[in-house]
């Protein structure tokens, strides 16, 4: 149910909507739409571009990506956050964003903090040669190895590194994605649809009577 209150300060008229869920009933699990339209995203550039790379190519539960984000930012509450699930595992550990890494815009640690812990938590080499791929493409990454030194890479990136980009934040999903097997944790789960054995068999049946 919803009213409309009419609201008079100074001389001016204005309105107040106001929303009542019912006790027990919970609001509606929110949506995209929803998060771009209360600029949640504003500070991530163009909005439009990061669901193109990023949420619908990877899925991203809008619920999930909400609750990461209030987590990380510890966002100011909003009528439409009652639409955030729980936030995942790996948000958690970053304690309010306090312990998040940095380099990462928030939208990817809300969107992707698998990928982010999974990263911080292999050893040195192992993290220049994923930054390395990620930053410089695995052929271009490879090269630069080659030549340079995975010691001397890890310098350059320390003097010039400030954050990821998109183009570098997408080959990073991708590094963790094809490494590890794993769906990503805010993904949504898409059920497997089990095969109609049964009309599989009565087809049968029926061609078999028909010969």
């Amino acid at each position: 149910m919803i009213w409309v209150i009419l609201v008079v300060s100074g001389g001016s008229l204005g309105f107040l909507v106001v929303r009542w869920i019912p006790r027990g009933q919970k609001r509606k699990p929110v949506t995209w739409p929803e998060i771009i339209d209360a600029d949640t995203l504003e500070t991530a550039g163009n909005a439009n571009e990061l669901m193109r790379l990023f949420f619908l190519e990877d899925s991203i539960n809008p619920p999930d990506f909400l609750a990461n984000f209030i987590e990380v930012t510890a966002a100011e509450p909003k009528p439409f956050h009652e639409g955030a699930g729980k936030a995942t595992p790996s948000a958690a550990t970053f304690d309010k964003g306090a312990n998040a890494p940095p380099g990462y815009p928030s939208w990817f640690l809300a969107a992707y903090p698998d990928v982010v812990v999974w990263l911080a938590s292999r050893d040195e080499n192992a993290m220049l040669r994923v930054s390395a791929e990620a930053i410089y493409g695995v052929e271009g990454a490879k090269e630069l190895v080659r030549m340079h030194g995975l010691q001397r890479i890890g310098e350059l990136m320390d003097e010039k590194f400030e954050e990821f980009d998109l183009p570098q934040l997408r080959r990073l999903v991708s590094i963790y994605c094809n490494n590890t097997k794993k769906r990503l944790e805010c993904a949504l789960i898409v059920k497997e649809q089990r095969p109609r054995w049964w009309l599989l068999e009565s087809t049968s049946k029926r061609v078999s009577i028909a010969t």
